[in-house]
């Protein structure tokens, strides 16, 4: 099943048990797979989980807001968000197996130039490992 079936499939499910958070958040996800499909064609499963890993940034970033403004209401709202877009992103890779991935492609990269290492580590974890993770270890390993 794709992930653009499995949304669907969530959306019938959200509606039975009135489920009004998940739903709204399945709508949204849904929406932007459509405007992405208006500019770019069809959205195979990598694309979606590039736009919901897009939204869950969004989401995360204005938790901080809130956390700053000491909006426990809103909080609790996002962090609702936040789990329900995360579960449908692939497990993210640990620190270790993070470091391992690096590794292996500071072993065979030729230029130890930090852009062009951080894009052959990008292509490799894809969504499984955020960039600024990526980015920090990078760094470090250099």
């Amino acid at each position: 099943m794709t992930l653009k079936e499995q949304l669907m499939e969530d959306m019938k499910t959200a509606m039975k048990a009135h489920d009004s958070a998940k739903l709204d958040m399945v709508r949204m996800i849904r929406s932007e797979i459509k405007n992405y499909e208006i500019d770019n064609g069809e959205a195979n499963d990598e694309a979606v989980q590039k736009l919901i890993k897009s939204m869950l940034k969004q989401q995360q970033d204005a938790l901080l807001d809130f956390q700053k403004a000491n909006r426990e209401d809103l909080i609790a709202e996002t962090e609702a968000k936040i789990v329900i877009l995360n579960s449908y992103l692939p497990a993210q890779l640990s620190d270790e197996q993070l470091e391992q991935v690096i590794r292996d492609v500071l072993a065979t990269a030729t230029v130890k130039d930090f852009g062009p290492l951080m894009g052959q580590v990008m292509k490799r974890v894809g969504t499984q490992a955020d960039g600024s993770r990526v980015t920090a270890l990078l760094k470090q390993l250099l």
